[in-house]
């Protein structure tokens, strides 16, 4: 009997490092900009977006998509940000969306684990 291991979510951690536009990881606006293009990239409909300003500086961000979600919270003062990235029952698609992040945010380093949850035995 072959069992095949399917998650219900995979998720990719990530810490981002030497992001050079500080300006993005203090602006709501931009942030919210970013997260729009970002659906855009990976061909989603946006479902939700909420950006919220800490003081004195940092923004977390929340993009929710029909397959899954993408949460940011920023250090702009250490040009650092952390990404939770969340995909429903797709393997494959928290990594898309984590790699096209990348490609907007422009670490110059980053470290990224997944985590996978729900397991199914089929």
């Amino acid at each position: 009997m072959n069992f095949e291991l399917r998650p219900k979510e995979t998720q990719v951690v990530a810490e981002l490092y030497d992001v050079p536009d500080k300006e993005m990881l203090d602006s709501p606006k931009l942030m919210e900009d970013m997260l729009r293009d970002l659906a855009k990239m990976v061909g989603e409909e946006r479902v939700h977006i909420h950006v919220h300003e800490f003081e004195p500086y940092g923004v977390s961000g929340f993009l929710m998509m029909e397959k899954g979600y993408v949460a940011i919270h920023t250090w702009p003062e250490h040009s650092y940000a952390t990404v939770n990235v969340v995909g429903f029952s797709d393997e494959t698609w928290a990594w898309n969306v984590y790699k096209a992040l990348v490609k907007l945010v422009k670490p110059k380093q980053q470290n990224a684990v997944e985590v996978k949850s729900g397991l199914n035995y089929d």
